[in-house]
């Protein structure tokens, strides 16, 4: 055997090796090679609070412009925890919004960007009436005028959400 063959049969044999340690690497580290199972859908469950019967006195009474409130108006940054960081799960999945891809990423396809000055590219859609026009992460406007009240993100009791608030104050 010439030399020119053990260079080549030591190039190939060094190739499969790492080629081998790549799909063992990428087999462990990913779920790449896992079968996958449409029936095993992950549901968004946004917690359900018994109602604290003593609490039953209107935000509102005292909170007249909750939808000025800063927090409120740029609370794009608090999707996350109820909502999770799957995108696709929330909004292609039967089970949840059922969008076409061509919503958010139109004909020609394109990745969403966050608004200018935002965190989240939630913020570019969730308006109310039109749920694809920017909300700009206003939790008022995505939140309230779907039905769901302050106590959908304040679940403590009124007391220990004022304490906490002049605490960080």
């Amino acid at each position: 055997m010439a030399m020119k063959d053990k260079t080549y049969i030591t190039i190939i044999a060094l190739s499969g090796i790492l080629l081998i340690v790549g799909i063992v690497y990428l087999a462990v580290t990913t779920d790449v090679f896992a079968p996958q199972n449409d029936t095993d859908v992950e549901e968004i469950i946004i917690p359900e609070f018994e109602p604290i019967p003593e609490q039953s006195i209107d935000c509102k009474i005292c909170h007249t412009q909750p939808e000025k409130e800063t927090k409120h108006v740029e609370g794009g940054i608090y999707c996350e925890p109820c909502h999770g960081t799957d995108l696709h799960d929330l909004h292609i999945k039967e089970t949840t919004a059922n969008l076409s891809c061509v919503v958010c990423h139109g004909l020609e396809p394109i990745i969403p960007e966050k608004l200018p000055g935002h965190d989240m590219v939630c913020d570019t859609c969730h308006d109310y009436p039109d749920a694809i026009q920017p909300s700009y992460g206003n939790i008022i406007t995505i939140h309230m005028t779907r039905g769901y009240s302050c106590t959908i993100c304040h679940i403590q009791d009124i007391q220990s959400i004022h304490i906490n608030s002049m605490n960080s104050s």
